[in-house]
């Protein structure tokens, strides 16, 4: 079975352009932002098999340095913002709201790359500086898996009133108090799935780029938008490990 990881990363970071939520882009130096991109491609590489293809969509200023240095990884295809994409890439550099950057890069590469796409069986999104473990079964990824979606299993919050997420409330439906997450650094799709995918990054896209829904993110609607494909939906135990870009802190979930 060909697998795709689709990769986002910024290894150089704009440190000027503030974020919704910090003041701060990016806790790290570039050079430490890249030797952690180098762990993310080497879990990749060990997780996975022969089949795979990993694709890093980098919006570095500088990214022949980095397309260079990576060039060991043989099934790696470094895709420049700056150089496929130059009519997104000033503003997935700047944009204040995280969500709409990833989800416009991720968009527009799907679209640009929507054969070579379909070529592989099934699709992950995985972020950029983030680790993946054992817990990542490819056994998973077999003909029975086709047609299905995978995310981590949903993080679940308090509600809170003083979020304004009204659009998304489900309490009702869920028999519950709670908000509900799908986790946005690693989760994927069966090619069947593809053209929703790019349907669903061109919508979260465009829905962050209107300042007054710029309090929502990737995860809160990633769960909310897929509750027609629920039936499609396996959720896994899989784990994610790496560094928070603002602050720099440790995680592990």
């Amino acid at each position: 079975m060909k697998k795709a990881f689709i990769i986002t990363s910024a290894i150089e970071v704009d440190n000027s352009k503030a974020l919704t939520y910090s003041k701060t882009r990016s806790y790290f130096s570039n050079e430490e932002r890249l030797r952690q991109t180098i762990a993310t491609i080497a879990s990749v590489d060990q997780a996975t098999d022969d089949d795979t293809t990993m694709y890093l969509l980098d919006i570095s200023d500088n990214w022949q340095q980095y397309r260079d240095l990576l060039g060991y990884q043989i099934n790696l295809k470094f895709i420049s913002a700056k150089e496929q994409f130059p009519e997104i890439y000033d503003r997935v550099r700047s944009h204040p709201q995280k969500s709409h950057c990833e989800c416009l890069l991720l968009a527009t590469f799907m679209n640009a790359y929507k054969d070579e796409l379909s070529e592989h069986d099934f699709q992950f999104k995985f972020s950029g500086r983030y680790i993946l473990d054992r817990s990542f079964d490819k056994s998973l990824f077999n003909e029975s898996s086709r047609g299905k979606i995978f995310y981590k299993r949903p993080l679940k919050h308090d509600w809170q009133e003083w979020w304004g997420y009204s659009m998304v409330d489900r309490r009702l439906q869920q028999n519950d108090n709670t908000l509900h997450q799908y986790c946005s650094v690693l989760f994927g799709w069966s090619k069947e799935y593809q053209s929703k995918y790019l349907d669903f990054f061109n919508s979260v896209a465009l829905m962050l780029s209107q300042p007054a829904l710029h309090h929502y993110d990737v995860e809160t609607l990633g769960y909310y938008l897929t509750r027609a494909y629920e039936s499609d939906i396996i959720e896994t135990d899989w784990r994610v490990n790496g560094w928070l870009g603002p602050d720099g802190r440790f995680v592990r979930y």
